[in-house]
C-alpha cells in the first residue's frame, strides 16, 4: 500500500495515522502491474516487421500486377535485383496485392525506430527503398489516420468556424460578388481575369 505523510516525515506525522493518504488503491496497482505486463510483447508483436518476409510477399505478388508484367521485359527505367525483386528507378516496386503497401508504411511509421515522424518525413524514408503509383496519397491518408500522431501531433491553426449561409436575395443584382483571378499566363497582354457572381 503507498502512502505518503501529510504533514511531513516526522514522528508525529507517523504516530498519528490519520495523517497518511492512499497515492493508490489495490485495485488501480493490480491494473497497472497487468498493464505494464502485457503492454510491451503487444506492442513489439504489432510493429516489428519482417523485411524478408515483407519482399518474399512482394515478389509472389509481382506476377499478378499489371504494371508488373508490363514493364519487367523492355523500360530503362525498369530492372530486377538478384533475388528477383522488380525496381523502378533502383526502387523495390511494391505491387497492390493485399496489404503489401500498408505494411511498407508501417514499417517506415509505426516501426519502434521509425519514431512516427510526419508526412514529408515518412514519405522520404519510404520513397528511398519502394515505389508505386500512389505513394504521395497513400503516405498522407496513412499518417492523417494514425491514433498515435493524431494525439501527439495536434493541428496548430486555428478551429475552424462554421459556414454561414448568406441571406437570399430578393431580387436580381442585389447580391453581387467580385474576386480577380490573377497572373495567369498572358493572352493578348492580359494576365487576369474579372469574376462577378450574381
Amino acid at each position: 500500500m503507498n502512502i505518503y505523510p501529510k504533514e511531513g516525515n516526522t514522528s508525529y506525522a507517523i504516530v498519528n495515522p490519520h495523517n497518511f493518504k492512499l497515492i493508490f488503491t489495490q485495485e488501480q496497482l493490480a491494473a497497472s502491474v497487468r498493464a505494464t505486463v502485457f503492454l510491451f510483447p503487444s506492442l513489439c508483436a504489432a510493429t516489428v516487421v519482417d523485411l524478408d518476409t515483407l519482399h518474399q510477399d512482394i515478389l509472389l505478388a509481382l506476377p499478378s500486377d499489371p504494371i508488373a508484367t508490363k514493364h519487367i521485359s523492355a523500360d530503362s527505367q525498369w530492372s530486377t535485383d538478384p533475388n528477383g525483386l522488380l525496381l523502378l528507378n533502383n526502387r523495390i516496386y511494391v505491387p497492390f496485392a493485399g496489404n503489401l503497401c500498408t505494411h511498407v508504411l508501417q514499417y517506415n511509421h509505426d516501426y519502434i525506430l521509425a519514431k512516427h515522424f510526419c508526412q514529408n518525413k515518412t514519405l522520404e524514408l519510404v520513397h528511398r527503398r519502394y515505389s508505386w503509383p500512389s505513394l504521395r496519397t497513400d503516405v498522407q491518408q496513412f499518417c492523417k489516420s494514425c491514433v498515435t500522431c493524431m494525439r501527439s501531433k495536434p493541428q496548430r491553426h486555428k478551429p475552424y468556424r462554421s459556414l454561414k449561409q448568406l441571406p437570399i436575395p430578393e431580387r436580381p443584382w442585389n447580391s453581387i460578388s467580385m474576386d480577380f483571378i490573377e497572373k495567369l499566363l498572358s493572352s493578348f497582354r492580359f494576365d487576369t481575369i474579372l469574376v462577378i457572381v450574381d
